[in-house]
């Protein structure tokens, strides 16, 4: 009997909490006609199911006069872009007062899609001016959302705050070119450094303790000899010797008068003969 007294009472209390923790964005934001068209958008992407399956939420809507041109984006980039506009978290002004430092990194709910890359799926704030100012946390993002009222919050489950104009996430249409990762320099051979020397320049102590190559290289021999020029032929005559033509001369000249002579002697005996 106790059981099923305590039954029915479980069962209520279940849901009620329910009931409590559970939200309808779409019938929120109709209560307000200035977002009616940023409503529009998130059924029409699919968005708005996926909203109403969180327990805790925070959504960064658009009013009608600054949707700017989200209408006109295919069907697939527009979920990208309403996705980076709700933040899995519980914000309030009140929270966004307690920031330490005066900023935050926010998760959105294009970071679980698994589609988010260079920090697409995460946003910045900053206070600035005394302003709550929204932005991409894409290096080179321009932030310049700023923040212009709380529309609704039920604390800690959905809070809705209203932003002067759309948050731009580079590349959610698929260009995005990172600006952390520029493409690598080529260095042409006219701009290339030249190469470094083979042989540095020796120091003056160096150059005094190592002779030169001329210094230390004998000298080689030349092709012309292979003795020194100075060195006298072996049949030469030497300087103190006269030649041979100086030695022969007076032999010659001693024999040819020996026979001038004896020509004369038979000559005049011939005449004393007669």
């Amino acid at each position: 009997m106790l059981n099923r007294s305590i039954l029915p009472l479980l069962c209520s209390f279940l849901l009620a909490a329910s009931s409590a923790s559970a939200f309808n964005i779409t019938k929120i934001l109709s209560q307000y006609p200035d977002y009616s068209t940023f409503n529009e958008l998130l059924s029409k992407s699919g968005l708005a199911s996926e909203i109403n399956n969180r327990g805790t939420i925070t959504v960064l809507a658009i009013p009608n006069g600054a949707i700017g041109d989200l209408t006109s984006k295919s069907e697939d980039v527009l979920k990208r872009v309403l996705a980076t506009h709700v933040v899995l978290d519980y914000y309030d002004p009140m929270k966004l007062q307690r920031m330490k430092d005066k900023t935050a990194k926010m998760t959105t709910m294009y970071q679980q899609s698994g589609k988010a890359v260079y920090d697409q799926g995460f946003l910045n704030v900053t206070v600035k001016d005394g302003s709550f100012i929204f932005g991409s946390a894409v290096k080179g993002a321009q932030r310049d959302s700023k923040l212009d009222k709380s529309v609704m919050n039920q604390p800690y489950n959905i809070s809705i705050l209203s932003l002067s104009q759309p948050i731009v996430t580079p590349g959610l249409d698929g260009t995005l070119v990172p600006v952390s990762a520029p493409p690598p320099k080529v260095i042409s051979p006219a701009s290339a450094p030249p190469p470094a020397e083979e042989e540095e320049a020796k120091s003056p102590e160096e150059e005094a303790e190592s002779p030169s190559e001329e210094e230390t290289k004998a000298p080689s021999p030349s092709e012309d000899g292979d003795s020194p020029a100075s060195s006298p032929d072996a049949d030469s005559p030497t300087a103190d010797s006269p030649p041979a033509d100086a030695q022969s001369s007076p032999q010659s000249s001693a024999g040819k008068l020996k026979v001038s002579f004896g020509l004369f002697v038979v000559l005049a005996s011939m005449v004393a003969a007669y």
